[in-house]
């Protein structure tokens, strides 16, 4: 099956440098320093303290005349997605399914919108990467890929993704339950993501302080109150024994939102913190930290550490 990766980030390289590495037909559509080195020396996989390189052909823009895929993964930040979305609409046919992997709620909509016959499944993942040079990518941490269909029939195309997830070494599981798994990941990230970034510190390392721990806690019960909601039959008790596990698991890994700060990039913090922030304002409760912390976030993307 031919899959083109819409986004060749950290984690869509990770996944398109796995994935061919592992005899399938990928293509990626990246930015084009990164790209440019993928296509003249390969992708760089850096992994356990050994390395090795993959490659598969890369390009600036989606091209269907030249890429043709029968599945798109979606890897690029949500708030692209309405892009992305127009891009394929007419470019690729009903039958190729859509598998977004990102961090957020309501990722699907504009795909819904512009591409209301394809399949559209979301899927949330912990494998933690990081994107240190153009052409070369570390990864992080092994973590877990849960996914959903979400829109339109599977056609075959869970089992198969699945199967080619896990023969390209990713732990992948399917699901029927992807909300909570969503939320799961959405209040994850927004604990982790934004302390990373405002401390410029690897994730082992936000909580150092106790009164950074209280900051967290707050984001978190906040988050929680917006997920009950949601979510008013699921036990949400663990969640943060879960996120502690996951910092646990990546204390080494600066996150994604750390990462687009250094690289004077626009960050994902609407669509987490600043989503529980109006999502709070709307069911009328109250997230005065979550919004401080999407401010502070949105003022560093403005005025970037030197």
């Amino acid at each position: 099956m031919s899959i083109a990766i819409y986004g060749a980030g950290s984690i869509g390289s990770l996944f398109a440098g796995r994935m061919a590495y592992t005899g399938h037909n990928i293509s990626v559509i990246g930015r084009t320093p990164h790209i440019d080195e993928i296509n003249k020396f390969g992708l760089r996989i850096i992994e356990n303290g050994n390395e090795f390189i993959s490659h598969f052909p890369a390009k600036a823009d989606f091209q269907p005349e030249v890429i043709s895929p029968e599945a798109v993964l979606v890897t690029t930040k949500a708030y692209d997605n309405k892009n992305v979305a127009k891009t394929l609409k007419g470019q690729i046919s009903p039958e190729v399914p859509i598998f977004i992997i990102q961090n957020g709620i309501g990722n699907e909509n504009a795909f819904k919108q512009s591409l209301p016959e394809n399949s559209i499944f979301r899927a949330i993942t912990t494998e933690a990467a990081e994107l240190i040079h153009p052409g070369i990518v570390k990864h992080v941490a092994f973590g877990k890929t849960t996914f959903g269909i979400i829109a339109g029939k599977e056609n075959g195309f869970g089992s198969l993704i699945q199967s080619m997830l896990r023969k390209s070494g990713f732990d992948t599981k399917r699901t029927q339950s992807m909300e909570v798994k969503i939320w799961h990941k959405l209040l994850t990230n927004a604990t982790i993501c934004p302390l990373g970034a405002l401390l410029h510190v690897p994730n082992g390392r936000i909580l150092e302080k106790s009164s950074i721990g209280k900051i967290f806690d707050a984001i978190l019960q906040e988050g929680l109150a917006v997920a009950k909601y949601h979510l008013p039959d699921e036990d949400l008790s663990t969640t943060k024994d879960f996120i502690l596990q996951v910092i646990e698991k990546t204390k080494d890994n600066k996150c994604s939102m750390l990462q687009d700060i250094e690289r004077g990039r626009r960050t994902e913090i609407d669509y987490l913190n600043g989503y529980i922030a109006d999502e709070s304002q709307r069911l009328g409760l109250k997230a005065p930290v979550n919004s401080a912390i999407a401010d502070l976030v949105r003022h560093l993307e403005r005025y970037p550490l030197k």
